[in-house]
Order: structure tokens, then C-alpha cells, then sequence
């Protein structure tokens, strides 16, 4: 069973050195451009079937078993790649591209693995309750939580805009804005930033590093509240505030009701 795991992460790492150590940007642009065309492609499909190649030979298993999971990965590379490169290139199809690429190399190989049974049965006895606890509380700090904040904040958040447009623009802006170009903040960075602030809080919480959340809040505070500060926007700086700190009691709330679960206080076993 040892060696069924330690075969998936070697296959798991060359996929990683294959599509992030040994394809250079320049690369990525030239099948981008050229698509099936490009030699930069199948250089790159290559260097992914030599990687599987030479770690199912070295594992032991007979010359035919290495072929044939080497074509495989090779075919279904190259697939996965073209038909990416007529795709947009945003971080959904990113994700969704390495997701399949892995399930590629799991489908080899539990092709060629004997006890993989076992290995999965193996891992699904480790997921018990407090995973799902655990998977549970990172889900909600992230989109239900922003959508709560966000109606909560909904009866100040006409005031604040309305109150930072007037006279809260720089000359630059109103310069552009005169011109006929439309000026928008980075609202979708916004959630995620708050996202990603959530994310760290509740990590922080679950391994008892109530420090670090402090830490956190200190470093947002010096970037965001100072630059407030400046514009003299006081409505707006009071808006924030708020959106931190209903994000702050959320995560914690969160965060602490997690702990308390996972630590067996409820008497669940």
C-alpha cells in the first residue's frame, strides 16, 4: 500500500515540475497562438510522457504497462492542452484544467495498481466527522459569509459610495472620468481580499494562533484605515470598519464553534 501512495505522488510531482518547472511562459504563449500547431505543445506533452514514463519503469512494472500509461498521459495531455488554448485565459479554466490533468494520472494510476482498493478504502477511513466539520466551516467564511456581510452592510453602503464620490476623486480621475472612460473599484478584488482574510483567520483560530489574527487585523489596518485616513472620508472609513469588523466576529464565531466541535466537546465519537 506504501508503494501504491508513493507511486500517485510521484506521479502526482511530475505533473507539477512538467507544468510549472519545465514549460516556460514563452511556451504557454506559443500554444496559445498556434494551437495544434504549436512545436512548443508537443515539446511539452513530451516532457510530461518522458516524466511518467521513466517513473513507471523504474518502478518495476513490465514494458507493456509502462507504454501503455505513457501513451495515455501523452494523448490526453495533449487533448486537455489544445483544447485549453482556445479557451479564455481566466483562473476558473486554470483550475479546472489541472483537476483533470490529475485525474488523468489517478486513472493510470489505479489502472495499474493492484490494492488501490485498498489505498482509497484506507483514506476514506481517515475522513471521519471533524473533516467535514472542518471542510464545512472553510466554506462558509467564504461566499455565504461575504453575502451576509454584504446585506447586513446593504443600509450604509448607498451613503458611503455616495458620500466618497463627492469630492473623495483625485484630479487624475476626474480628468479621466471627463474623457468618457468609466472608472470602477476593484470591487471583485475586494471579496476576495476579504475572502482571503477570512480564510487565514479561521486557520489562525483552529491552530490556536489567536496572535496571528491580531497580527492580520494590525497589517490591514496600517494599509487600509491610513489611506482613508488620508482622503479625510470619514463615512467611508466607518463603513470599512465595520465590513472588518463584522468579518472579524463571523470568522471567530465560526472559527470557535469549529474548534469546539473538533476538540469532542459535544461528546461526538
Amino acid at each position: 500500500m506504501t508503494e501504491s501512495v508513493l507511486l500517485l505522488a510521484l506521479l502526482f510531482l511530475a505533473h507539477i515540475l512538467g507544468d510549472f518547472y519545465f514549460q516556460p511562459s514563452a511556451w504557454v504563449e506559443n500554444r496559445y497562438e498556434k494551437h495544434l500547431k504549436s512545436i512548443r505543445l508537443y515539446q511539452h506533452v513530451l516532457i510530461h510522457t518522458a516524466f511518467v514514463f521513466t517513473i513507471l519503469f523504474c518502478a518495476g512494472y513490465s514494458l507493456a504497462i509502462v507504454c501503455y500509461g505513457s501513451a495515455f498521459v501523452l494523448f490526453t495531455h495533449l487533448f486537455i492542452d489544445v483544447v485549453k488554448s482556445y479557451l479564455p485565459r481566466t483562473s476558473t479554466y486554470f483550475f479546472i484544467d489541472q483537476v483533470i490533468h490529475l485525474l488523468m494520472l489517478v486513472i493510470v494510476w489505479a489502472c495499474i495498481t493492484s490494492d488501490y482498493d485498498k489505498v482509497i478504502a484506507h483514506l476514506m477511513q481517515k475522513v471521519d466527522y471533524k473533516f467535514v466539520v472542518v471542510l464545512i466551516a472553510y466554506s462558509v467564511v467564504l461566499k455565504p459569509a461575504s453575502i451576509i456581510i454584504s446585506m447586513l452592510l446593504e443600509q450604509w453602503s448607498e451613503i458611503a459610495r455616495s458620500n466618497s464620490n463627492r469630492g473623495g476623486e483625485d484630479q487624475e480621475s476626474t480628468k479621466i472620468k471627463a474623457e468618457g472612460e468609466d472608472i470602477k473599484s476593484l470591487v471583485s478584488a475586494g471579496k476576495v481580499i476579504g475572502m482571503v482574510e477570512r480564510v487565514l483567520m479561521l486557520t489562525f483560530v483552529l491552530l490556536n494562533q489567536f496572535s496571528g489574527v491580531g497580527f492580520l487585523l494590525a497589517a490591514k489596518s496600517v494599509f487600509r484605515f491610513g489611506d482613508l485616513k488620508e482622503k479625510n472620508d470619514h463615512k467611508m472609513t466607518e463603513y470599512v470598519m465595520l465590513g472588518t469588523l463584522l468579518s472579524v466576529t463571523i470568522t471567530l464565531f465560526i472559527g470557535l464553534i469549529t474548534l469546539y466541535i473538533v476538540k469532542g466537546n459535544l461528546g461526538i465519537k
